[in-house]
C-alpha cells in the first residue's frame, strides 16, 4: 500500500534528493554529463524550498513503507494554446530503484484524479523525445502525442513532445 500526500516546505530535502537522483539516471545519455553532474540534491532542495514557499508549483510525494520514493508536480496547463479546461502534469519522478514496480502508475493516477477534482477535462504533459521509456509509460497510461514539439536547451538542443489525455 502506498501513501500519497501533498508536499510542503519541510519536504524540500527529500524532493531535492528524488528529483536530482532520478534526473541523473533518467537523462544519462540524453542530457550532457556536465549538466547532470551539476544537478545536486542540495541545489534542488533550495529550488523546492522557494517553489513551495512562493506557491510556484504543487508537488506531492508517494511513500512506500514510510519511505518517500517519488514525486509528482501538477497544476493548470502552462501552454498558451490551451484553455482553462486543461490541467498539466508538470513532472513525475521516481527513485530509479523503484521503477517498474507499479509505483509510477499509482502516482500518475493519483495526479490525474486530483486534476479531475479541479474540473480539468484534459491533461497535458511534456516529455523529452529521446526519453523512450517515459513516452511508452505515458502511452500505456492513455496519453497520446498530439504532434506538438518544442525545442528546449538543456546543455544542448533537445526536443520535447506534448502528450494529451482526454482530448477527443
Amino acid at each position: 500500500m502506498y501513501e500519497i500526500r501533498y508536499a510542503d516546505i519541510n519536504d524540500a530535502r527529500i524532493l531535492g534528493e528524488i528529483h536530482s537522483h532520478s534526473w541523473k539516471v533518467t537523462y544519462k545519455g540524453i542530457v550532457p554529463d556536465e549538466i547532470l553532474n551539476n544537478i545536486t540534491a542540495e541545489k534542488r532542495e533550495k529550488y523546492f524550498e522557494k517553489a513551495l514557499s512562493q506557491g510556484w508549483e504543487e508537488d506531492a510525494l508517494i511513500f512506500k513503507e514510510d519511505k518517500a520514493v517519488g514525486l509528482i508536480c501538477i497544476g493548470r496547463c502552462r501552454d498558451e494554446d490551451k484553455d482553462d479546461s486543461y490541467g498539466e502534469i508538470w513532472g513525475i519522478y521516481l527513485l530509479p530503484e523503484y521503477w517498474n514496480g507499479g509505483i509510477g502508475y499509482e502516482l500518475i493516477n493519483w495526479g490525474l484524479t486530483e486534476l479531475r477534482k479541479r474540473s480539468y477535462k484534459k491533461v497535458t504533459l511534456w516529455v523529452l523525445e529521446e526519453n523512450i521509456k517515459a513516452r511508452k509509460f505515458y502511452e500505456k497510461v492513455g496519453f497520446k502525442h498530439d504532434g506538438a514539439v518544442k525545442e528546449v536547451n538543456i546543455g544542448k538542443a533537445l526536443k520535447e513532445c506534448r502528450y494529451i489525455m482526454g482530448d477527443g
